[in-house]
């Protein structure tokens, strides 16, 4: 079924429903990271016009989904093994600061439970790659928003788009293993018991495994010898 023939109950409008259905086609990885969007058969297959595709990239180009390759064409966004090895090194020292002052204030054990519940709903084996992907970002996201630092919360953010693209390019299968409900309790526990030391060392390998698994394909991808025509 088109996007254009909506069910009896969805209510979203016709780019509404296109920009779902994108978003769901790069984060399922049916569009991969590189690949050009192609207008004119993509409109003919999902029922709408060229103007409301358009539309419809516009958001997910604001979110760094996309990106524009110059030549007027929009492609999905791959990033390098530099790119992925500079955000997660930048990432790492964003979250440890985090991590750090919610363990040292006197709020540490309310701040680890709103954490826990956060990533309650990761315990669920149905949960969607990209509903996991949006759980796990967002208890990240809230780490560094519960300190109270605008700045520290923004700056995160801000590499929020670049995060989501280097775990769909990785795909479920190799990412899972960092968007469990497990994987996040040593974090959780760390700051619960005010321990600095265990938070930074529990974080940084965390981010370390993530950097071990995916900068190696990604650079393996960039100095793999292009095959002749």
């Amino acid at each position: 079924m088109s996007v254009s023939e909506a069910g009896p109950f969805d209510r979203r409008s016709l780019r509404e429903r296109t920009i779902a259905y994108l978003r769901e086609q790069i984060v399922s990885g049916a569009l991969r990271p590189g690949e050009h969007v192609r207008e004119v058969p993509l409109s003919d297959t999902l029922g709408v016009s060229r103007g409301t595709l358009r539309e419809a990239l516009r958001p997910l180009e604001a979110d760094g989904l996309l990106v524009n390759d110059g030549k007027g064409r929009m492609r999905v966004r791959k990033l390098s093994a530099q790119e992925i090895g500079d955000v997660f090194e930048v990432r790492t020292a964003l979250e440890i600061l985090a991590a750090s002052k919610l363990a040292g204030s006197a709020r540490r054990t309310e701040f680890a439970d709103a954490l826990e519940r956060k990533v309650e709903q990761l315990r669920e084996p149905g949960l969607g790659f990209g509903e996991r992907i949006d759980t796990d970002l967002g208890f990240h996201a809230l780490m560094c928003e519960l300190t109270g630092n605008g700045t520290l919360s923004r700056s995160w953010l801000q590499l929020s788009s670049q995060i989501r693209m280097m775990i769909i390019a990785a795909g479920q299968e190799r990412a899972i293993g960092r968007m469990g409900y497990e994987a996040h309790l040593p974090i959780i526990e760390a700051i619960r018991t005010g321990d600095v030391d265990a938070v930074r060392e529990t974080l940084t390998e965390h981010m370390a495994d993530f950097t071990r698994r995916y900068v190696g394909d990604a650079l393996a991808e960039e100095t793999t010898p292009t095959e002749k025509p």
